[in-house]
């Protein structure tokens, strides 16, 4: 159970990183194929904070479904 906590955090974690990345200006964002490459894109930080809340329930759920030991 700890352990789909952890990959989920882990998951979650990496991509708030990403948010804040493509938030900040000024810095080069490799996944960028429209406009400025070092402008903030916040539509790439939304959607990777929506990704790390998907993390989060999906490590929810999966904790929840794992049989439990007598």
């Amino acid at each position: 159970m700890k352990s789909t906590w952890l990959v989920g955090g882990l998951i979650a974690v990496v991509c708030i990183a990403l948010a804040i990345y493509y938030a900040i200006p000024g810095v080069y964002h490799p996944l960028t194929f429209t406009g400025s490459a070092t402008a903030s894109h916040y539509k790439h930080a939304i959607v990777f904070v929506g990704l790390a809340i998907v993390a989060l329930i999906g490590a929810r759920f999966a904790a929840n479904s794992t049989p439990r030991a007598r």
